[in-house]
């Protein structure tokens, strides 16, 4: 019996040394800043499933004047990242819904390493269309695909989902976008780079 069968549990226990490992295998949250857009002036970005808040304060240095949410189902998580930022952000913790925020709320959406973690990432996919604004950004960094069986299974454990074809589903949702894909630990498996345009 997997006794991480729920996230609550699995984050309750990772959380403690979430930040401390995940630099090994979550590649590209650092530089994921490279494709931030230029946004209106006090935009309203969503950090969607922000973890440990590590993709908050990349957001908060580049746009001071920003009013940023995350969203995170895991309270341990959140906890640690009320650490780091204080009251400078508002943290959600919840699930991700639609009913969480109104029509055309965010200038820019942001998916660290979350989207692969989701359930229904198709409807969790039209949510973030419904709340982000026209000519609003999507931004996403995620595990992509890989060749091994064994490995996709053991992703699955660890609640990453990398049967569903994410990537797939966004470039089909999203019509302007660009997309870079890279591999991690010489192909064990691949991650990617997703921007796109709300039209």
């Amino acid at each position: 019996m997997n006794p991480f069968s729920s996230q609550d549990n699995y984050y309750l226990l990772h959380s403690k040394f979430y930040d401390l490992t995940r630099w090994a295998f979550l590649f590209g949250r650092s530089s994921m800043q490279r494709l931030y857009p230029e946004l209106p002036a006090n935009p309203s970005i969503l950090d969607l499933g922000c973890g440990t808040g590590k993709q908050l304060v990349q957001l908060k240095k580049h746009y001071p004047d920003a009013k940023i949410t995350g969203v995170d189902r895991s309270e341990h998580m959140l906890d640690i990242a009320r650490e780091k930022l204080g009251e400078s952000v508002q943290l959600i913790y919840s699930a991700y819904i639609e009913e969480l925020f109104e029509e055309n709320t965010f200038d820019m959406i942001v998916g660290s390493y979350s989207l692969t973690m989701v359930e229904e990432i198709p409807k969790k996919l039209d949510h973030i269309k419904y709340h982000l604004k026209p000519e609003g950004t999507l931004l996403v960094v995620d595990f992509d695909n890989t060749p091994f069986k064994w490995f996709r299974e053991w992703m699955m454990i660890n609640h990453v989902d990398m049967k569903s074809g994410l990537f797939t589903i966004l470039t089909n949702l999203f019509g302007d976008h660009q997309l870079y894909t890279r591999k991690g630990y010489l192909g064990l498996y691949t991650y990617s780079f997703f921007k796109a345009t709300n039209v």
